[in-house]
């Protein structure tokens, strides 16, 4: 260990030198990309000499190995770690029972055999991924030579085996009499055939808005989302365990359901006890808008109809719109929004029921700020996984999840573990890294010339080991 702190500590001088230099010169540019040149190296030794150690150790000491045997040595391995590429040499062992091979330091560190990419640069690209594009995501770092392909970006991403919300149980219910559950759906383009379009769906649940006119916000918000095609029962069931577990459901007087109506969305309403459908007024406004929007008489006195929940009042202004459309596309809409509407009545009944009860549902905006604004509104064809998995992912980062630490729960774990022994030599060699420091003051020659910011940088980092 002492030798290690040494090696170490010689190229640690080296960034000493690099800041007194910048300092003295009055370059910041020059401190800048020196410190990055030399930590970045610093770090690529501190990686390379901890893998051949840890090698070192399990090579030389068989009570930390048992049943494997040595079969090979000096085998070299580079990573692209978040410092640059480490290339170190490793020793390769095969098991004497069950006949597997394996390099135990790699199973120590948590490298997955072949893995070229390590960990933590991995959960870098797919954190920025979920911005933007997988080849941009791939340029992590200035240094081109460094930077990732987007296809290894979307390996990485697509490796992890869930995605889905992650809450823990509050210790205490929370009692509030309405809940709100909004949903809507995003198209994204699909890659083939030409035309289609996957449909990932967005559910938030909140308990109302706070805030003055024009800043309101929902209060207590969590998302779910994903592709859920062929699974709306299973969206459903992880939406009512999330409000089973965070709220006192008896307290509950009622659970708003607000969309455009689609089947999928109902089916909350029937999954869900106690909860009400309540029709999306801006979907409302823009099929309306769509049908009658040219005569605004009309567009004026069926949306006055729909406050009343007159029904024969709406069917018979959009007669006399039928009336008045001069060609088959027009009559067409109107005859589609008329069913639309007689189809969601109970969802327009809910609005006078209710009253102030019912808060204006966001979804349409919701679901642009958190799909559209990676999936459909740039031109990108998107596959299955694709979209089911950058979905799920932008659910996440609404949540306030953080991605990366998402990305490295539950890595590889090593399947040996350091003895009693080493542990305790670990610790003494640690130990005695620290007495090197007096050692070191009166070796290095910098300490006992005239006083520069690297003399008092060295003095100060001495005094404090």
């Amino acid at each position: 260990m002492s030798s290690v702190i040494q090696q170490l500590w010689s190229r640690f001088l080296r960034v000493l030198e690099v800041v007194d230099k910048a300092v003295s010169s009055g370059s910041y540019e020059e401190l800048e990309n020196g410190l990055a040149r030399e930590l970045n190296e610093l770090g690529q030794e501190f990686i390379r000499q901890a893998m051949e150690a840890v090698d070192e150790r399990l090579r030389e000491n068989l009570q930390e190995r048992r049943g494997w045997v040595i079969v090979r040595r000096h085998d070299v391995k580079e990573v692209l770690s978040p410092f640059g590429p480490v290339r170190y040499h490793r020793t390769y062992f095969r098991n004497k029972v069950t006949g597997e091979y394996r390099y135990l330091a790699d199973d120590w560190m948590g490298l997955r055999p072949h893995m070229r990419v390590a960990p933590s640069v991995r959960a870098t690209v797919v954190e920025k991924a979920v911005e933007v594009s997988y080849r941009k995501s791939g340029r992590w770092t200035w240094n081109e030579a460094w930077q990732l392909s987007g296809q290894t970006v979307m390996n990485a991403l697509r490796e992890h085996p869930n995605w889905k919300p992650d809450w823990t149980h509050p210790s205490k219910k929370r009692r509030v009499p309405y809940l709100y559950i909004e949903a809507d759906e995003d198209h994204v383009p699909n890659q083939e055939p030409e035309g289609s379009s996957w449909q990932p769906r967005l559910v938030y649940v909140h308990e109302g808005a706070e805030g003055p006119p024009g800043r309101r916000r929902l209060k207590n918000v969590f998302y779910f989302g994903g592709l859920y095609q062929g699974a709306t029962e299973t969206l459903c069931q992880e939406v009512w365990q999330y409000l089973d577990a965070h709220y006192d459901l008896e307290a509950v007087q009622t659970i708003f359901v607000s969309g455009d109506g689609a089947s999928w969305i109902r089916r909350f309403v029937e999954f869900i006890p106690g909860s009400v459908y309540v029709l999306d007024r801006f979907h409302a406004a823009k099929k309306l808008r769509a049908a009658v929007g040219r005569w605004d008489d009309l567009y004026r006195s069926i949306w006055k109809a729909l406050e009343r929940v007159d029904r024969r009042a709406v069917r018979a202004l959009l007669k006399e719109a039928y009336e008045r459309a001069d060609t088959d596309r027009k009559r067409e809409t109107i005859e589609k929004t008329l069913t639309y509407l007689m189809r969601q009545w109970d969802g327009i009944e809910a609005w006078s029921k209710f009253g102030d009860a019912v808060v204006g549902c966001s979804a349409e905006g919701h679901v642009s700020h958190v799909f559209a604004a990676r999936m459909s509104s740039r031109p990108m064809g998107w596959t299955k996984a694709g979209v089911d998995d950058m979905a799920r992912l932008r659910v996440l980062q609404a949540n306030g999840e953080s991605i990366r630490d998402r990305y490295l729960q539950g890595r590889m774990q090593s399947s040996i573990q350091p003895s009693k022994r080493w542990r305790s030599e670990l610790r003494a060699g640690i130990k005695a890294g620290q007495a090197i420091a007096s050692t070191l003051q009166a070796g290095i020659p910098a300490l006992h010339g005239r006083r520069t910011m690297l003399t008092r940088a060295l003095q100060g980092l001495l005094n404090a080991v």
